[in-house]
């Protein structure tokens, strides 16, 4: 080509450029996550093969997913960890090829599984009569294997395209793995094809798999809505609510990585997100269809359940067990009963919640005596004496808004109607930011992460609001319960934390104009984001250890319309003062320190318009901050009501309200608020309307 060429042999890995104790933190941070991808999806693969019941397509087709996790996770996470430590260490070129490969490999296996995966749920609903026939073991192997071929044959195109570029330097590869993109931009030859091939290889196993299961989800919702009891829809709908999560994860992040907008450092933004992919995604399945699968979690029960079993047998104790052994309230007990499983009273079959009664029950003698004791009297007599009878709660009902069914089908369509104006008001909020680049500016950047909050905190607490006023079995079950607290407490630390990073944004562009560029760069942008959204999550774990330390014997009733934490806590039967401190200590650290600063923030802003000389200025400053504002306002203003007012003498009812405010009117009002009080945002949207009315 004219120059002094050589070939490179080997790429070196820039990963993150950090600092050497922040990369130390990451590596035991991913080291902990791939253990549990590991962990997790081993675990799905182990009850699929050895329970005969989940013997099933759809738990073939969930078996297939594992395994692509596993291996989406091993191809890339591995070397990652090692460039943590060693960021010097270089990759082969033949090395880095391969991982390049079977990246892509796997990601268009997911995506081919993932439609595969909502055609056995369409079949299941849409057409019951035939579902043995169509979904015949035949057909599954055809499914799978086909998806497989097709993600290694997509992969062979780009890795014939990639193999007879030259590669004469630089050597620095700006990723923690040989992402494609990242590798083309290496070569010294035109990669304009290459890049045509992998815009078409992401639009046909993007865009088409992601429409075939819109459709798919679509046929399924009208079936759905067709069928008249209420507990068969319920069941209909938790058939497909863990694929769906899995979905929303996957092509969530695809979509954000391809088609939204780039700013900044696009480059830096594609490290997080294909980590998001490698790591998060692969970690996070195997949880959503173990906590939000009654048939993944009842096989678990029952393997735990034939351990217990097997060691009981290969460990006999109890035979010896004497009075001298006991404690003296306990003395006297042990031969009244004969042994659990010969006891003709109780008979040798029990039920599911039998079944767990009585396990814990003896484990809650062990805990008392200190010894296994597989004995139904003292069993009894232990726990009467540590406070009554005792079981562990597998679902709970939530009570909702106690009013009349015609009162209720009423609020059901008004409620919907809110719910349909958040994900829209939101989405075209979303849209506008990625379509028009003049709102890629730090401040609209924020804002994004805003709407994306409102969308998850009104779909984690709506749709089963709304599923509870139209059905008169209105139960959870403990997990998914549990998980939703986990989610509300998330994503209401994170929005408090957004609110405050858009406050400081505002402050720097009013008081520090001319630093405003260097202040408030792209990096500082996304570790401002990455932070609120890390620590929020981490905050909301913290409570989520705490609940599950606790016993949960009842009462089943919730006095809620979702699972709220003080809520949850009255199900306890322990003490939860520890509980009742750290939630208090949270409200305080998370809802005044953050209002503290946003009031400071706005204090400084103040000052600096009112000493701008021209009235134009000044109302263009003030117009900057208005809308911000009034989410502040909406937000901090309900939240120190609820947790700082004076309660009526109906406490939960009024917390009911605040945290319908909370749940739903709050994520819609701000979309409407940016959109009605920006000029911004209203000139983008003329834009887009103008652009669509001309094509």
């Amino acid at each position: 080509m004219g120059g002094n060429q050589t070939s490179v042999t080997e790429f070196i890995l820039l990963g993150f450029p950090l600092s050497p104790g922040i990369q130390m933190v990451l590596f035991g941070l991913f080291s902990l996550f791939f253990v549990f991808t590991l962990l997790g999806n081993g675990v799905i693969l182990g009850l699929i093969s050895l329970d005969s019941r989940l013997h099933t397509p759809m738990y073939y087709f969930l078996s297939h997913l594992a395994i692509v996790d596993i291996a989406y996770a091993c191809n890339t996470v591995p070397q990652m960890l090692v460039n943590l430590l060693k960021p010097d260490k270089p990759i082969s070129f033949a090395g880095c090829l391969t991982q390049t490969f079977l990246f892509l490999t796997f990601a268009h296996t997911e995506c081919l599984l993932l439609v595969v995966m909502s055609y056995d749920p369409y079949v299941a609903i849409c057409h019951p009569l035939r579902y043995s026939a169509i979904m015949s073991w035949r057909v599954c192997i055809t499914l799978t294997l086909t998806s497989w071929i097709l993600g290694v044959l997509l992969a062979v195109v780009h890795l014939v395209l990639l193999i007879p570029l030259p590669f004469c330097g630089p050597r620095n590869v700006n990723h923690f793995f040989c992402e494609i993109i990242a590798v083309l931009k290496l070569a010294c030859a035109d990669t304009h094809i290459n890049e045509i091939a992998v815009l078409a290889g992401a639009v046909s196993v993007l865009l088409g798999p992601f429409s075939s299961i819109v459709v798919s989800y679509m046929h399924i919702l009208c079936a759905i809505l067709k069928i008249q009891s209420g507990e068969g829809r319920q069941k209909a709908f938790s058939t497909c609510s863990s694929h769906l999560c899995v979905v929303g994860l996957f092509y969530g992040t695809a979509i954000i990585m391809y088609v939204g907008p780039r700013y900044g450092n696009p480059q830096e933004q594609k490290k997080y997100l294909l980590l998001f992919h490698s790591l998060f995604n692969p970690m996070l399945n195997p949880l959503i269809y173990s906590l939000r699968n009654k048939e993944v979690k009842t096989a678990l029960k029952r393997m735990l359940e034939k351990e217990r079993k097997e060691e009981s047998a290969n460990h006999p104790v109890g035979s010896d067990l004497t009075d001298e052994k006991l404690p003296k309230n306990f003395r006297g007990h042990v031969a009244q009963v004969p042994p659990l499983t010969n006891n003709p009273e109780v008979g040798e079959e029990y039920s599911d919640s039998q079944r767990v009664s009585l396990r814990l029950s003896d484990a809650e003698v062990t805990q008392c005596v200190g010894l296994q004791i597989p004995n139904m009297s003292l069993s009894t007599y232990c726990l009467t004496s540590m406070g009554g009878n005792q079981t562990w709660i597998t679902e709970v009902t939530l009570l909702g808004f106690q009013v009349d069914p015609a009162l209720e089908l009423f609020l059901f369509g008004l409620f919907c109607l809110f719910y349909t104006l958040t994900l829209l008001g939101n989405g075209v909020i979303l849209g506008l930011i990625c379509l028009d680049s003049r709102l890629h500016t730090p401040m609209y950047f924020f804002l994004s992460h805003l709407a994306i909050v409102d969308i998850s905190y009104a779909s984690n607490n709506v749709p089963k609001m709304l599923a509870n006023l139209v059905n008169l079995k209105r139960t959870i079950s403990f997990a998914p319960c549990i998980m939703q607290t986990f989610l509300y407490l998330a994503f209401a630390h994170i929005e408090c934390l957004i609110l405050v990073v858009m406050s400081y944004d505002r402050f720097v562009a009013i008081c520090h104009p001319l630093h405003y560029t260097v202040i408030m760069n792209w990096k500082i942008c996304m570790v401002l984001a990455g932070t609120s959204w890390v620590f929020s999550f981490l905050l909301a774990l913290v409570h989520l250890i705490l609940i599950l330390r606790l016993p949960f014997c009842g009462p089943h009733e919730i006095n809620h319309f979702f699972c709220e934490i003080l809520s949850v806590l009255k199900l306890a039967c322990a003490d939860t003062r520890l509980n009742q401190v750290v939630i208090f200590a949270a409200c305080v650290f998370i809802l005044l320190g953050p209002l503290c600063l946003v009031l400071v923030s706005y204090s400084r802003i103040l000052f600096t318009i009112l000493r701008i000389q021209s009235g134009e200025g000044r109302r263009k400053a003030f117009s900057t901050c208005s809308s911000h504002l009034c989410v502040v306002g909406l937000f901090f203003g309900s939240a120190i009501v609820m947790y700082m007012a004076p309660k009526s003498r109906h406490p939960e009812e009024q917390q009911k309200i605040l945290s319908l405010f909370y749940s739903l009117f709050n994520p819609m009002l701000n979309p409407l608020i940016y959109s009605l009080r920006n000029a911004e945002v209203k000139g983008a949207l003329r834009r887009v309307l103008y652009k669509w009315r001309h094509m």
